[in-house]
């Protein structure tokens, strides 16, 4: 367990898919399951998660706020104007609230609990697997202390970076709504091999595996993607042929275009 994590209790306003990725993460971590307190509206949620990580799952938010150091709001951008009013008479200064709701600003937040720390955080879902990445960013009262245990904490479920919050709407395209990204690839890619005449459970396999191994090799060659690409793509051969039509319909262009479309749409979501 991370030093900076011994002897804070930390409690999770949500148990849904981001919420129990962190309850794992931080057991895996060897954080005791007396440090974790953890609450969330949905009853069927809360028995479901007290069966799995053998923990109360209270109903009530307040209470797991009054019992904790740490509070993290895993609840939907939605969800939490509802959430934070009542919370806001448990919440004092000696708290450090983390929020990982796309949109919801620092500003929103600290107008709302007038000086207790504030970090908000983008994470995303590879965290389920402990290969996440997060960016963090420090609300204005966060102390250096208050940054190490946010760093500690989504350290648990993959790497973490500290930016400015202006800088959170672009995380949100590339890494935050990432994923989509990957798994779109995997279908169609998936799709386009069928078309080819291969069995539906080779194709998944073939794809899967390709994707898998390809993102290995990028993280442990330390090399530019760039010079993979010239590695697999010979002079005359397949692998050019397909990246000549890719860059004939515009792919690169038309991915950057994607990604400003979802910047611009975080900051059309803000709080």
């Amino acid at each position: 367990m991370d030093r900076a994590l011994r002897g804070v209790r930390i409690g999770i306003i949500g148990t849904g898919t981001m919420g129990q990725a962190l309850l794992r993460g931080l057991l895996a971590q060897g954080v005791p399951r007396r440090a974790l307190r953890a609450a969330d509206a949905n009853p069927r949620t809360r028995r479901a998660v007290s069966r799995r990580f053998r923990l109360p799952v209270a109903a009530d938010g307040g209470a797991v706020a009054r019992g904790s150091d740490l509070v993290i709001l895993a609840v939907k951008p939605q969800q939490c104007p509802d959430v934070v009013a009542p919370l806001a008479r448990h919440l004092t200064r000696r708290h450090l609230v983390v929020t990982i709701a796309a949109g919801v600003t620092l500003r929103w937040l600290q107008s709302r609990l007038p000086g207790v720390p504030l970090v908000r955080v983008m994470p995303n879902l590879p965290a389920t697997v402990g290969c996440g990445f997060a960016a963090i960013a420090a609300g204005w009262t966060a102390t250096p202390r208050h940054r190490r245990l946010v760093r500690a904490l989504f350290g648990a479920v993959g790497t973490v970076v500290e930016l400015p919050e202006r800088q959170l709407d672009a995380v949100t395209a590339v890494s935050g709504s990432g994923p989509a990204y990957v798994f779109y690839l995997a279908q169609i890619w998936e799709e386009a091999a069928r078309a080819l005449g291969l069995p539906r459970a080779v194709a998944s396999e073939a794809v899967r595996r390709t994707l898998e191994g390809s993102v290995r090799l990028l993280a442990a060659s330390g090399e530019p993607a760039a010079a993979l690409i010239a590695k697999v793509a010979s002079k005359g051969g397949t692998t050019e042929a397909a990246l000549k039509v890719l860059a004939s319909r515009r792919v690169s262009a038309s991915f950057a275009q994607a990604l400003r479309a979802a910047a611009r749409r975080s900051k059309q979501l803000r709080l």
